[in-house]
């Protein structure tokens, strides 16, 4: 069976029988009918708390609405510099305010700011995007 496919068997169980007549012949055969359904991504699921997830990467949490949650964690947009708990290194910040992409990264020993990436020459505090470096 293909991956995503999912089979359901549904049995009819009949419950009562009227018969008439001088010598009826009743013949019972259990009907089964084959579903088969398709895209069902979230079966059963009401919650994205209740889904089970397999920890990858940076990501370490075991349901899906704490591993989205850990996702939005590491990118922000806003025109305000991100501080607390959640901001770590390597998580980036597009500052709506100034239209700047940046990194939080290590400036220097124990030493981290948001740093902007920027196309074209930097000034020093500037990490540089170019083709090459991909």
């Amino acid at each position: 069976m293909a991956a995503g496919v999912v089979s359901v068997d549904i049995t009819e169980n009949v419950t009562s029988i009227d018969a008439s007549g001088t010598s009826p012949s009743i013949t019972i055969t259990p009907a089964v009918s084959s579903v088969t359904a398709y895209n069902l991504a979230l079966p059963g699921a009401s919650s994205a708390s209740l889904i089970s997830i397999v920890p990858y990467g940076p990501i370490t949490a075991t349901e899906l609405q704490s591993a989205l949650q850990q996702l939005a964690d590491q990118s922000f947009r806003q025109d305000t510099t991100p501080t607390g708990a959640n901001v770590s290194e390597g998580d980036t910040w597009y500052d709506t305010d100034d239209d700047e992409f940046k990194v939080y990264r290590e400036i220097s020993t124990g030493n981290f700011q948001w740093a902007p990436i920027m196309l074209g020459a930097p000034p020093g505090d500037s990490d540089i995007v170019d083709a090459g470096a991909f």
